[in-house]
């Protein structure tokens, strides 16, 4: 069983400015709680205890409301210094570097209703990507999909040729993991210092293994622009179900 999350909290998320001026994108309030705490109560729910976090920007704020909201997690903080000038595929290879072992993974910004990690956990040896079946737009990462198997990622990608948005959560296990690992490794190098995390994925030269998991109808959103944060306090949230509220 995957035991460890590794979440991206790195950047300084302008589009969202005025909102993240003077706090963490994470930390923006989400209902009763935070984006953040969502996230971590919801790989509590699924048995996961150990988080490998990067930060950066407003890194104090984040470690100083994790030790206050949840002193039973055991988290490990790497910074990323270059967050200014980096982007997730960086902060990604600044997590993997001494972390070889599976791991669900998250963009810190991501709204979701916690029955899309319990999809996830079921997965072995492969990678398993949460997918939203929509008519995508331009800047969201897309997926192509042969059967299960994905067979390309990426916002290049055309959104009419797409079989859906990958919302920013996966599980990365067995053999997959390790390979995922030795591309994101050499992937994190001069030139690709602003690529996304997703970049690594799509150049794998074997995704024989890599499984959209179908998450349609689960509420959840990856808040990116103002909209994007109306949108998951407006319907998102209001449609989780009771268990998962407070």
């Amino acid at each position: 069983m995957t035991e460890t999350s590794i979440i991206l909290a790195a950047g300084r998320s302008m589009r969202l400015r005025p909102l993240t001026d003077n706090q963490p994108k994470c930390l923006l309030d989400m209902g009763p709680k935070k984006i953040l705490d969502w996230q971590l109560d919801a790989l509590k729910s699924i048995g996961v205890s150990q988080v490998r976090m990067v930060v950066g920007y407003q890194k104090e704020m984040i470690q100083a409301h994790i030790a206050a909201k949840h002193a039973g997690l055991e988290v490990t903080y790497i910074e990323n210094k270059d967050f200014e000038t980096t982007n997730t595929l960086f902060s990604l290879a600044l997590a993997l570097e001494q972390f070889a072992d599976d791991f669900y993974y998250m963009n810190a910004d991501v709204v979701f209703e916690q029955q899309i990690l319990a999809r996830l956990k079921t997965g072995e040896n492969g990678g398993f990507l949460a997918i939203d079946r929509k008519q995508c737009r331009e800047e969201e990462v897309k997926v192509l999909v042969d059967n299960t198997q994905i067979t390309a990622i990426g916002k290049h990608l055309d959104p009419a040729q797409s079989y859906g948005e990958f919302i920013g959560v996966a599980n990365f296990t067995g053999d997959f993991a390790k390979r995922f690992r030795n591309t994101v490794l050499a992937e994190a190098v001069t030139g690709n210092e602003m690529k996304f995390f997703e970049h690594a994925l799509d150049v794998m030269q074997d995704k024989h293994d890599m499984y959209a998991v179908d998450i349609t109808g689960i509420p959840c959103v990856e808040v990116d622009f103002p909209e994007d944060y109306e949108y998951a306090v407006e319907e998102v949230l209001r449609a989780f179900p009771r268990v998962d509220r407070p």
